[in-house]
């Protein structure tokens, strides 16, 4: 592991964990397997071995605490179920003395919602700073998230749920990015065009940003978004959007040169001697 590497990182970013004694194991022996999946984790979704090595060599930046906050909530959630069960030669048994309960079903529950809640936060957090990476453009966890223009939780989640969510937000995002490909298709393939979509996903993860892309995107993804909400295709929005596009053809000429640019090109009439009518 490279950022978390001892107890008093771990404790110094869990709290309300009681100080072992001597001869007891630490929670970080305890829940070292699930550490280890976590950084993994998040090496493998988020950032990559490369950036993440660079992070782990800067332990007193914002974006290490990140991370770290990440990977310990993320280990910590998946460890809960199985810390206060023993393997005995008569099954399964719940951990307990006489100093200190066992926590009942609900409060474990909450805790875990918790450690979830947390980690979808510094989950939200990390993906904002790594778009201010250089290094981190060049990654395939970042063409990742380029494939839709919801790129982060915090882009959709509540926009299509509400704010009152609380269920697990990385996987309500998964889901709601599998719809957006296919809401996307379709706006391109009538409105915006294959080329510009792509141009405008890669723009809202861009370093640096160019405002007039970021803007566009951020109106095409408003009537994504709508429409996963449940709410019609805003076809008006759209259209303006195009009348935006169309008028500035050497802006974006990926939109001009397209088939879907032809769509919109008004036919245009020429009298001859063969027409049945005069067109004036």
């Amino acid at each position: 592991m490279n950022i978390i590497t001892d107890n008093a990182t771990l404790l110094g970013l869990v709290p309300n964990v009681e100080i072992t004694v001597e001869g007891e194991r630490t929670l970080y022996e305890k829940i070292t397997p699930w550490l280890v999946m976590a950084e993994h984790w998040v090496s493998y979704s988020f950032t990559g071995d490369a950036v993440l090595a660079t992070i782990a060599a800067a332990p007193t930046t914002t974006v290490w605490h990140q991370v770290a906050t990440l990977i310990a909530h993320e280990a910590l959630r998946r460890a809960i179920p199985h810390l206060d069960l023993v393997l005995t030669p008569n099954g399964f048994g719940v951990v307990s003395n006489q100093t200190v309960a066992p926590a009942s079903k609900e409060r474990v529950e909450r805790l875990i919602a918790s450690c979830r809640a947390q980690r979808d936060h510094s989950m939200e957090l990390l993906l904002a700073s790594l778009t201010s990476r250089p290094e981190w453009q060049s990654t395939s966890q970042r063409a990742w998230f380029n494939v839709t223009l919801l790129q982060s939780p915090r882009d959709c989640v509540e926009a299509v749920y509400g704010a009152d969510f609380a269920s697990d937000r990385w996987e309500a995002f998964l889901q709601l990015r599998d719809a957006a490909r296919v809401v996307e298709a379709e706006i391109a393939e009538k409105w915006v065009s294959e080329a510009l979509m792509t141009r405008l996903r890669c723009a809202l993860s861009a370093y640096p940003m160019v405002a007039d892309d970021v803007n566009l995107a951020l109106h095409v993804r408003r009537c994504v978004l709508d429409e996963l909400a449940g709410k019609p295709r805003n076809c008006r929005a759209l259209d303006r959007i195009v009348n935006h596009v169309r008028q500035q053809p050497e802006e974006y000429p990926e939109w001009a040169e397209s088939s879907t640019a032809e769509l919109w090109a008004p036919p245009v009439f020429r009298n001859t001697k063969e027409s049945k009518g005069y067109f004036f």
